[in-house]
């Protein structure tokens, strides 16, 4: 149940945005490049990150949304306990595992990080260019965790793979339909 008596009781990030939609209208702009446009890293990759990330910070409506779209890009179902499990372990590509590393460091102990992390990075092949993106990923799904968890918006596990679905693009544009909603509401406040 979320904490503001405003929003419906089957909320989702979406009712977040919507609640003022001055603020969050550029964030969906920098959301959907970051996930869909250019990129070193693939959509799933990015998603799979997304969804790492949200696992690591205990959201389970993003970890299960995201986790969703990554299988729905072509990573296997059971990849992402293995990968919570262990990075080390988790059977992923291996040029993958220091960006993953990476991310989880940054989520879990920010302040640690070193030269070293990100050197890990780059002898597995990653330009710079990667690793920023990495960073913004990791760093958007840091801030949506929390956003989630501060308006105490729970997850449904039954809608996980239609929203997995949705998101990786393959049911329709989530990133046009969200920015279409924060248009109307915009021109109905202006």
């Amino acid at each position: 149940m979320p904490f503001m008596k405003s929003f419906p009781e089957e909320s989702e990030i979406g009712d977040v945005y919507r609640f003022d939609s001055f603020i969050w209208h550029p964030f969906g702009e920098f959301s959907r490049k970051l996930m869909r446009g250019p990129s070193p890293l693939t959509p799933g990759e990015r998603e799979l990150i997304a969804g790492y990330v949200s696992g690591l910070n205990a959201c389970e409506f993003c970890h299960g949304a995201h986790t969703a779209a990554a299988v729905a890009f072509g990573f296997p179902e059971d990849l992402m306990p293995k990968l919570l499990d262990n990075v080390d372990t988790a059977p992923v590509p291996e040029k993958l595992r220091p960006i993953l590393k990476f991310v989880k460091k940054l989520t879990l102990t920010p302040a640690r990080m070193v030269q070293a992390d990100a050197d890990a990075v780059f002898a597995a092949g990653w330009t710079e260019a990667a690793l920023h993106h990495a960073i913004a990923v990791a760093a958007r799904y840091n801030l949506v965790n929390r956003l989630i968890h501060g308006h105490g918006i729970g997850a449904n596990p039954d809608t996980f793979r239609a929203r997995g679905a949705h998101i990786a693009g393959k049911t329709g544009d989530n990133w046009k339909e969200n920015e279409s909603v924060l248009d109307r509401q915009g021109q109905e406040k202006g």
